[in-house]
């Protein structure tokens, strides 16, 4: 996929997530929101790294490596942070408001460093 795909991708999840609702209202989508902030970000992080270091990949296994290794490590340290939400979010049921809320910053930090 190129840049405008992962771009384009990034932007339907987005869309998803304004589709869903609010978490408050329907506790029952917070597992799926955490899992869309997570999918929406590794897009962004790959729309980043393809605009600011011409590295590109379609694989998240790594990714905190690769981001470290570009000097990218405010940017590894949100993608680890939602990977554990996510992991605890689907497997664990760990998917609460709180959690929805620390996966939507994880991701706008994420967006605004790929998109800046």
């Amino acid at each position: 996929m190129n840049e405008a795909g992962h771009r384009q991708r990034a932007l339907d999840i987005e869309q998803t997530i304004a589709d869903l609702g609010d978490p408050a209202a329907r506790p029952h989508i917070c597992a799926v929101l955490i899992e869309s902030y997570w999918g929406a970000s590794f897009h962004w992080i790959i729309v980043g790294c393809m605009g600011k270091h011409t590295w590109h990949t379609d694989s998240h296994p790594g990714l905190v490596r690769h981001l470290t290794t570009l000097g990218e490590p405010a940017i590894a340290t949100e993608w680890t942070t939602l990977e554990r939400l996510r992991t605890n979010g689907w497997y664990t049921y760990q998917a609460t408001l709180a959690e929805v809320a620390q996966a939507k910053t994880s991701w706008q930090v994420i967006r605004d460093w790929a998109t800046s």
